[in-house]
């Protein structure tokens, strides 16, 4: 039949919604050999009114055969948007139909649709794995499909085959025949749900015993071998499980969980209902061996996976505009769930660091509102960034904080109650939180989602002390307030103010406010609780009064946002690089690691500003401030916090790397020393710490070890541990090994781009590093996974010589990264302000550091 319209004429990247999936069976059959399927699906389709022509998506797909009630009908492929169109010999009048499609595709490489994942087991021999990844519109990859969010459909799948090997998919095992050598297995249906999350996995795997958490059966599925390593995991899936269930107030929406660690896998994780997978890095790992940053990233993922089965896949974004929130608020949850799990890990207060590189980014003239208007794919590619996760997470806590925890989570509740098994748009959250405490939620989280940027609150006090202001403007790196008219643009700030030991909470909704003060001469904190999305610059009236006695009676987060909010205001120019030494050293007592950690990112920032005897003189600082730390800490003993142990660890390693000082790195070679002779009781955090310290001041023997522990370290830590020591050599044969490793078959793809990332970062060789990267750029985007190519290049902002930003950014003038488009224009900003930064406080700096 002749179509009356053109497909050209339909919108390139919403499908007609004149048919509606109601439910698909799926029958596949890989060929792990031969990396190729075979399928076939049947759609169930309820149709708004009489159509001649069926559209859906099919992408690299072979297709064979289509029927629509079982006659023969005919087809075309819309390749360029990812199209199948069925056409049947008349129009269809019926109001239900079953299209039925036969196919086949090849397992492919880049870790999307249907792929293919391999491993050696002890004896060298690879083993194949066929697994999927359909986040954003890959589902199409792997069977035709309506592959957006709204169109949620039952899935029925079936897969078929080589015996011995093990199958999994979204729902348990139902049924199970066997012949002729090969098995076919079919899994309960799932609930009403979208296709990208739809999974299966299928090859020579293990499970780990079922662990019954409340009647929701939990697994790990793991490569063989592996078992020892997935305890852990399993804890924390169990507790979550268990958690989330009594936060929301509703049951795991499934009747399985697996978490399942591939080999190969572009993200870090991905929430498929009731078949979780993972990087075998952020699933697997030893407690006895790993950091506590190791372990945090474990629980970490896992939490927010679990999160993602009620806020995510049950009730589910109309369209990929609103996939900001379902990851920001399964960011928020896996703090929240990570804090209940382990309380001694102090996770929100931890959580600020990550606040931070959002601020980095939020703080660029081309940062981006939360929530943009998503059309294409790529575009929907870019929202998976900083602002999305840790922006978003960051405004969802402050939110909570605002409202209380317990008018928060009902408002959640409610809303998952409401549009359970459905699709949402962001205003339908904010109401339903809205309804339920009576708080204007939506005029707040406006202000917030719908314009870019993030204010900076002035705080200043009147000559008579008795009067705070407060003023609000858009923070921005370029130093200057950017708002074109000064009412423009504004946030409703909840702004929590402690005057003395007197907390309070006002709305700053205008551009300027003002809150009487009656306890004269006490210190006054802004941002109290320091969980506000802003940062605070104090006059210095105010400032004088947060005295190193006054400090030690605040929280942690706030001593770290002080630092924190310093460092942003030195990149931006509001404060010098001299003033900001000046000011680190009223935290020479410090003894808690969020503070540290600000402390010290702080330093690193100053040491990429100086050279020679300037940096001797930095490094010689950094010891002085350092050092008495780590020497108050002392030895690891029994019984220390977890926290303890990862400031020891960090200290160490500021102290040989940034300090570079000739003991820490003694006995940092000794340590690896005694781990490569079968040391025990070596503590992990110091055992981390060494391998960065030896690798930035080793050489080529130094090297070979690093090689030889990513080879053949027992546990996925260990080996990323060395594959990442690797840049961090001060050597350019080495450096350059480094890269050429990186295009290698020893290093999955998944790796590699975050390898040369950090070779690019290198202080020394960074730029060596880029000029490898450059030469191969076409073949680094050919052989890595899209998502990671932005991120391979993130470090290149660190690369502030005038040769090297005029030539990067020629470079990207000319090889736009399409599908992270606003990413990579934020990168080359960001180099723009780093170079600004150098050129401007070098030479005070060095003036000040050397006295000449």
């Amino acid at each position: 039949m002749a179509l009356t319209f053109a497909p050209e004429d339909l919108d390139p990247y919403r499908l007609p919604s004149w048919a509606r999936p109601v439910r698909y069976d799926v029958r596949l059959r890989p060929s792990l050999d031969e990396a190729t399927f075979l399928g076939s699906v049947s759609i169930q389709l309820d149709l708004d009114a009489p159509t001649e022509a069926l559209v859906l998506n099919a992408a690299e797909l072979d297709i064979t055969g289509c029927t629509i009630d079982d006659d023969i009908v005919g087809w075309e492929l819309d390749e360029a948007n990812e199209r199948l169109i069925v056409v049947p010999a008349e129009p269809i009048a019926r109001e239900r139909v079953r299209l039925r499609i036969e196919f086949g595709g090849t397992l492919n490489d880049q870790l999307r649709g249907f792929y293919r994942s391999t491993y050696l087991d002890d004896e060298g021999v690879e083993h194949v794995i066929a697994t999927t990844q359909m986040q954003s519109t890959d589902c199409r990859r792997a069977f035709p499909c309506w592959d957006e969010p709204e169109f949620k459909a039952v899935f029925g799948i079936t897969l078929d085959v080589t015996d011995g090997l093990t199958a999994i998919s979204n729902g348990p095992e139902v049924e199970r025949t066997s012949a002729e050598g090969r098995t076919v297995i079919r899994f309960a249906d799932t609930m009403v749900m979208s296709s990208y999350l739809v999974a299966f996995v299928v090859g020579d795997l293990e499970m780990t015993d079922t662990v019954d958490v409340d009647g929701i059966p939990l697994r790990v599925v793991h490569v063989p071998g592996k078992g020892h390593l997935t305890e852990f995991g399993l804890d924390v899936g169990a507790f979550c499980l268990r958690w989330y269930q009594e936060y929301y107030g509703i049951a795991y929406p499934s009747d399985k969980v697996d978490l399942v660690a591939l080999p190969d896998f572009a993200a870090g994780a991905m929430e498929n209902l009731g078949c979780i997978t993972f990087r075998e890095s952020l699933l697997l790992v030893d407690p006895e061996r790993s950091t506590q940053n190791e372990q945090q990233l474990v629980a970490d993922v896992v939490a927010h996976e679990l999160a993602h089965m009620w806020f995510g896949d049950l009730v589910t974004m109309r369209w990929w505009n609103g996939i900001w929130l379902n990851e920001a608020f399964a960011t928020f949850m896996e703090i929240a769930a990570c804090a209940a799990y382990r309380p001694d890990w102090e996770r929100w207060t931890s959580f600020g660091l990550e606040r931070s590189v959002a601020y980095n980014t939020d703080s660029l003239a081309s940062t981006r509102s939360v929530e943009y208007e998503v059309r294409s794919p790529l575009d929907c590619e870019g929202m998976f960034d900083v602002l999305t996760y840790q922006k978003g997470g960051a405004l969802l806590r402050m939110l909570e904080q605002y409202l209380g925890e317990q008018r928060f989570r009902e408002g959640v509740s409610h809303y998952l109650r409401t549009h359970s098994y459905g699709n949402t748009e962001t205003n339908d959250l904010w109401d339903a939180i809205e309804t339920t405490s009576g708080d204007p939620v939506r005029r707040i989280m406006d202000s917030w989602i719908w314009q870019p940027g993030y204010p900076l609150v002035s705080a200043s006090l009147s000559a008579v002390g008795t009067t705070l202001t407060l003023e609000q403007h858009r923070f921005n790196f370029a130093g200057d307030d950017p708002d074109p008219e000064p009412g423009d643009v504004t946030w409703v700030i909840p702004v929590a103010v402690r005057v003395g030991d007197a907390t309070s909470t006002l709305l700053l909704d205008s551009r300027r406010a003002e809150m009487a003060v009656t306890d004269l001469g006490a210190p006054i904190v802004v941002n109290a609780g320091g969980d506000g999305f802003f940062r605070v610059a104090y006059d210095s009236e105010l400032r004088s009064r947060l005295t190193p006695e006054v400090l030690s009676t605040t929280s942690t987060l706030e001593r770290f946002n002080l630092v924190d909010d310093a460092w942003a205001a030195t990149v931006a120019g509001r404060m010098t690089s001299v003033e900001l030494l000046d000011w680190l050293d009223a935290f020479s007592d410090e003894t808690e690691l969020a503070v540290w950690q600000a402390i010290v990112g702080a330093l690193r920032g100053l040491s990429r500003l100086v050279d020679d005897d300037a940096l001797d003189a930095l490094q010689q600082r950094t010891r002085a401030m350092v050092g008495p730390a780590l020497t108050t800490l002392g030895a690891p003993v029994a019984d220390e916090t977890d926290l303890a142990g990862k400031l020891r660890g960090l200290l160490t390693s500021t102290m040989g790397v940034l300090g570079n000082d000739a003991a820490t790195i003694d006995r940092c070679r000794d340590l690896l020393l005694a781990a490569d002779g079968g040391g025990t009781d070596l503590d992990p955090e110091l055992i981390a710490a060494a391998t960065t310290v030896v690798a930035a001041s080793g050489d080529t023997a130094t090297y070979e070890r690093m090689l030889e522990g990513f080879r053949t370290g027992p546990t996925p830590q260990d080996q990323l541990r060395h594959l990442y020591a690797l840049a961090e050599f001060d050597d350019a044969d080495l450096i350059r090994r480094t890269c050429e490793l990186a295009f290698s078959d020893d290093v999955k793809t998944q790796n590699a781009p975050f390898l040369l990332r950090l070779a690019i970062a290198n202080r020394h060789h960074g730029t060596a590093a880029w000029q490898f990267l450059r030469e191969r750029w076409s073949e680094a985007n050919a052989r890595f996974p899209k998502n990671t190519i932005v991120r391979m290049i993130e470090s290149v902002a660190l690369l502030t010589a005038p040769d090297d930003v005029h030539d990067v950014q020629s470079f990207f003038a000319e090889h736009p990264i399409e599908q992270s488009i606003n990413t990579q224009r934020q990168i080359l900003e960001r180099q723009h302000v780093n170079a600004a930064l150098r050129a401007r406080e070098s030479g005070p700096l060095a003036t000040a550091l050397i006295g000449n």
